[in-house]
């Protein structure tokens, strides 16, 4: 409970980042992350810009989608776990926008569904939310990502 408190204070702290960027709404979207404990702020709140390169379905909901960075983007976004276990990809998870079959993760969605654009494998995107580590796998990701817009 005390990890679960200690995150629910830093995600607030975490939007008001260097980089500047709006990611109001995250506190509210973290009640809804399965298992947040494993989560853990790096960056705050940022905003990347890339190409979708997959888009998987996960059993909590949420959707687990591999961004290929524009070159111009910062190489500290993603680490070796990125590199090794996600082909070099950001990670970045839309929440409870698919069917829960985990039944684990299911309280976590129950009556929520986030409102967020989703596009498609091969668009240019620009995506914002929280930076984190996932300590469960050691990559670096966007969870929650309060804001995808397609690029021209």
């Amino acid at each position: 409970m005390k990890k679960l408190l200690l995150f629910a204070l830093l995600i607030p702290l975490a939007c008001v980042s260097a980089y500047g960027q709006d990611c109001s709404g995250s506190e509210k979207l973290q009640k809804h992350i399965y298992h947040p404990a494993r989560l853990i702020p790096q960056k705050g709140c940022v905003t990347v810009r890339g190409i979708i390169k997959k888009k998987l379905k996960e059993g909590d909901g949420d959707f687990h989608v591999r961004l290929l960075l524009d070159s111009d983007q910062p190489s500290d976004l993603i680490n070796d776990k990125n590199r090794s276990g996600q082909g070099g990809f950001l990670v970045f998870e839309p929440i409870c926008v698919n069917p829960v079959t985990q039944a684990s993760a299911k309280k976590a969605c129950k009556n929520f569904k986030q409102k967020i654009s989703l596009p498609n494998v091969g668009d240019h995107v620009e995506v914002t939310g929280i930076h984190m580590l996932d300590n469960d796998h050691g990559w670096l990701e966007i969870h929650p990502v309060v804001k995808i817009t397609k690029l021209p």
